[in-house]
């Protein structure tokens, strides 16, 4: 088998989705399977829809969810493409330049060749020339499309021109696409289509074909829109002689309504779903399961970077669309978050805290964080859960403290012999606490829950919080004795 080369090419006309980026994880994965190499090339072609920051923003993407690339832009190509563009990455090839708007000679060297063969024309008709032939073949009721007037007219080449693909009178396509099986087509809507425009610009039916060729790409791999563009690619490839690539057409990511993914569905942007607090890790396992699964029968859903790669086949693409559900990634988010270590999990933590505004105490925030990894899904839930141990002032709602027998009377005598205990601890430990609180209960004869949910919101201003005794812990003595005071004078001023 020769060497499997894939390739990610997106458009710098706006900020990648994560269907866009799925397409990169199944090229990345499936060069990493084979040993092969994995590159990445800029179609910039477009250049009145060219959005500045596009192209770092899908580096950064890539680094974010540990795509690596085996070659790419040199920083030199990066820097013509978006000059802004800070600590650009110099990964450059053997194969470059991976900017297409800096490889026009390639695409002039190819349109010239199938002139030659008499594949192709050169066409000079004005833009009012083509819309008026428009308009006519709408009020005839014709199929709408180029005439043909100048395909044997020899328009020279020092003429303002375009060159158009001479398409057959008779269609015969087939390709052995490795998701869809074998496709055929005996007719294509199309007309003579652009491949090289007056500005010496290529379409991207001649750009994919000559830089998918002259970049050795052993595999295409691209979404499902552009399968109706396939023939015309392969007539490229027979015309210029060249061997074409094996076709891989990805289903389409669909929302819960069956249609294809959009922002009406929610985050589709990779930074979005990192702002939400999503490891990418995650991101990474539930997007390749989107269209993708293991094998018939196979009911493993959590697979690490390295058993990706290794189980990753085109064979077990479906050829449907997928659905990307947004609660089935959040459990599995979950499911990361748990599985990280202590360490990892406090300093993936931690930039939420600080973001929320609050002022990290790393010490409470170590003491706290194994009794809250257990109990967040995402990320910014830990915010709402310890955000109590790094405020000055907690806002309480004290009447929730009055229920199963709980009395404004009886919460003052809760708070006053907490103070007296708690302060008389010669050991501020979670055991010392539970021990001194547990008795309390006992001596006071209440039930544990009430009372110690008299506690819990008079110094943590919540109902739900970490467990009771290590939050208490980590606050420390001296903020737990005085939040229980200020509890205690509030719960004073409440009508009996």
């Amino acid at each position: 088998m020769k060497e499997v080369r894939t390739r990610f090419a997106p458009s710098p006309t706006g900020f990648l989705h994560i269907g866009g980026f799925r397409t990169a994880i199944y090229s990345w994965l499936l060069a990493r399977h084979y040993g092969g190499s994995f590159i990445l090339r800029i179609e910039d072609t477009d250049q009145s829809r060219k959005v500045e920051g596009a192209v770092k923003y899908i580096l950064e993407g890539f680094e974010w969810l540990g795509i690596d690339i085996d070659e790419g832009p040199s920083r030199e190509e990066l820097l013509k493409v978006e000059p802004d563009f800070e600590d650009a990455p110099d990964i450059g090839g053997d194969y470059g330049p991976y900017v297409q708007s800096l490889r026009l000679e390639l695409y002039q060297q190819a349109a010239d060749k199938l002139i030659a063969s008499g594949h192709a024309f050169r066409c000079d008709c004005t833009p009012e020339m083509l819309q008026a032939e428009r308009e006519k073949q709408l009020a005839n009721k014709e199929f709408v499309g180029y005439g043909g007037r100048c395909r044997d007219r020899n328009v020279p080449a020092d003429k303002p021109h375009v060159v158009r693909f001479r398409m057959p009178d008779e269609i015969n396509v087939s390709i052995e696409d490795a998701v869809k099986g074998r496709v055929s087509w005996d007719s294509l809507p199309m007309r003579d289509p652009v491949l090289l425009k007056s500005d010496g610009f290529p379409t991207y039916h001649l750009a994919v074909v000559v830089d998918d060729y002259n970049m050795r790409i052993s595999h295409s791999m691209r979404a499902d829109e552009w399968l109706p563009s396939a023939p015309l690619h392969v007539m490229l490839y027979q015309a210029l002689g060249w061997e074409m690539p094996v076709f891989a057409h990805l289903p389409n990511v669909l929302g819960k309504d069956g249609k294809k993914l959009s922002k009406r569905h929610g985050a589709t942007s990779w930074s979005v779903f990192r702002d939400q607090g999503y490891l990418p890790e995650a991101l990474l396992n539930y997007t390749a399961l989107v269209g993708w699964s293991p094998g018939e029968g196979e009911e493993q859903e959590i697979f690490s970077r390295e058993e990706l790669i290794k189980r990753f086949s085109l064979e077990h693409v479906n050829r449907a669309g997928a659905v990307f559900d947004y609660d089935k990634l959040t459990w599995m988010n979950g499911v990361y978050i748990r599985n990280l270590s202590m360490q990892e999990f406090v300093k993936r933590g931690r930039p939420f805290l600080e973001k929320a505004g609050l002022k990290v105490n790393q010490e409470r925030w170590h003491m706290i964080a194994p009794h809250v990894q257990e109990r967040v899904k995402l990320l910014p839930e830990i915010v709402e859960k310890v955000d109590f141990l790094f405020k000055d002032k907690i806002e309480r709602d004290l009447s929730k403290m009055f229920k199963k027998g709980i009395d404004r009377d009886i919460a003052i005598r809760i708070i006053d012999e907490a103070i007296i205990g708690l302060s008389d601890l010669k050991s501020w430990s979670r055991e010392e606490i539970e021990k001194l609180l547990r008795d309390l209960a006992v001596r006071l004869e209440l039930k544990p829950g009430p009372m110690f949910g008299v506690i819990r919101i008079a110094v943590t201003g919540k109902m739900v919080t970490p467990p009771l005794f290590e939050s208490l812990e980590a606050l420390g003595r001296g903020d737990t004795l005085r939040r229980l005071e200020e509890a205690r004078e509030l719960v004073k001023q409440c009508v009996a």
